[in-house]
């Protein structure tokens, strides 16, 4: 699957600082764009504007831990993946208290831990997908 660049440019939006490793890991295995890109369209379509959007992706994000969880190769990757569980059971009743006439700023802060949250899974995400994939693809 070729991958275009307004994609690219998503998927750099969403992992910040990890850009740059995961758009290579993304042109050395095509063959894990589709799933990728999956991922990254269901994560999307979930709107973190309000307490409902942030529980949506809460809820996709929960799937990217779960491949993560059941693929992890060693201890390290294992307890990596039960830390975010944990980081996004503790946002998930964060955002839950919200619904209850939460300030702006609480929300803010909320929304922006789940943003950096979401970053970081999704670019061990699609890492763990590369690396699960098999070797590198040369010459393309």
């Amino acid at each position: 699957m070729a991958l275009d660049r307004k994609f690219l440019t998503t998927v750099a939006t969403i992992v910040g600082t990890a850009a740059p490793v995961v758009a290579k890991y993304l042109k050395e295995h095509p063959e894990i764009g589709q799933s990728v890109q999956d991922a990254v369209t269901k994560l999307l379509a979930k709107r973190m504007s309000g307490p409902a959007g942030m529980l949506a992706t809460i809820s996709a994000l929960r799937e990217q831990v779960t491949y993560l969880t059941d693929s992890a190769d060693d201890d390290a990757e294992a307890a990596r993946a039960q830390q975010w569980a944990r980081r996004l059971d503790n946002l998930q009743h964060a955002t839950e208290l919200l619904h209850d006439g939460a300030s702006r700023r609480e929300k803010k802060a909320v929304k922006e831990k789940l943003m950096t949250v979401r970053g970081e899974i999704l670019a061990a995400f699609i890492a763990e997908k590369a690396e699960d994939s098999g070797p590198r693809q040369i010459g393309r």
